[in-house]
């Protein structure tokens, strides 16, 4: 494997748990007391703002490794599967941190969950369940989304810089 895809792959990874900071960042801002007092168009204004951010943010990794694959190997399928690995690994970097926490940090209302409680009687039958639904099945879901958003994302901005009329550096 190219030294290319091992950097694609721990920008995912890396950028993945980032994004849980990133989350929580959008988070405070939303929690801002002068919101409340604001006219209804800013307000809305904010709402979309941070909705786009929150997705929009997605496209800072994808769009360079599309583009730097499409440049090396100059295949627009490599660089769809670079942009759906990044966002692939991505996610998984984001719920094995969140996994992580859950587990040895704690989390709030999931104390339950530390993984030093486990010679609790009943700890792995409440654990698994809610460990099985903010993790396991949530990265299923989303999983798709990365697979097939992040090669659409990939193929669109690797084919839009290669475009007739681009300035080639």
């Amino acid at each position: 494997m190219r030294k290319r895809w091992w950097f694609y792959i721990l920008l995912g990874l890396v950028f993945g748990l980032l994004d849980w900071y990133f989350l929580a960042l959008l988070a405070s801002v939303s929690q801002v007391q002068a919101l409340n007092d604001a006219p209804a168009w800013l307000q809305t204004g904010v709402v979309v703002l941070m909705v786009a951010f929150n997705y929009g943010v997605w496209l800072l990794p994808a769009i360079p490794a599309a583009i730097h694959e499409r440049k090396i190997s100059g295949s627009l399928l490599k660089a769809a599967l670079a942009a759906a690995l990044v966002w692939s690994l991505a996610l998984v970097g984001y719920y094995a941190w969140y996994a992580f926490l859950l587990l040895f940090v704690g989390l709030p209302n999931f104390d339950f969950m530390l993984f030093s409680n486990r010679h609790a009687p009943s700890y792995w039958a409440d654990f698994w369940p809610p460990f099985k639904r903010a993790i396991v099945d949530q990265l299923l879901e989303w999983i798709g989304v990365a697979l097939v958003g992040g090669a659409l994302a990939g193929a669109g901005s690797a084919y839009l810089s290669t475009l007739p009329g681009r300035k080639k550096k």
